[in-house]
């Protein structure tokens, strides 16, 4: 079996996520309309953002990004929460533990910094991520969505 590396992301790798994220945002069942070049405007946008955090999943061999979390953590009145912009694993790969790995290592990086809440909002996808996000690992951190 292959060990794979799941780590925080680096700014130079927004670009390779950027071409990820085209690719699974532009098919079913989101179909929107996105490019390489609005698609790095997001992620980089949400990089600058306080408190934001990268994870990507690494392929063993040749070390290329095939999925990611991106997300910001937000100080409240008495406790931190984490609102999860973005997981995006490749289309071909999907359901094979990649964005389980991410959620996991997301999971443990929020437990030490403290973080109490996580949520997301998604609408598309008939309801699949927010069922894949609550029966993987933020059910354990008082999900909100």
């Amino acid at each position: 079996m292959m060990k794979n590396q799941v780590r925080l992301l680096r700014d130079k790798e927004l670009e390779e996520a950027a071409i990820i994220y085209t690719n699974v945002f532009s098919g079913s069942p989101w179909n929107e309309p996105w490019s390489r070049n609005t698609a790095y405007a997001r992620l980089y946008d949400i990089s600058k953002t306080p408190g934001y955090i990268g994870i990507g999943y690494f392929h063993s061999e040749n070390n290329k990004l095939i999925g990611f979390i991106v997300g910001n953590e937000e100080q409240w009145a008495n406790y931190k929460t984490f609102y999860l912009n973005e997981i995006c694993v490749l289309t071909s790969i999907q359901q094979t533990g990649v964005g389980t790995s991410l959620l996991t290592f997301l999971k443990e990086l929020l437990v030490q910094r403290k973080v109490k809440e996580a949520y997301v909002s998604t609408e598309r996808g008939q309801g699949k991520p927010a069922r894949f996000l609550k029966r993987r690992v933020l059910s354990s951190i008082n999900p909100v969505y």
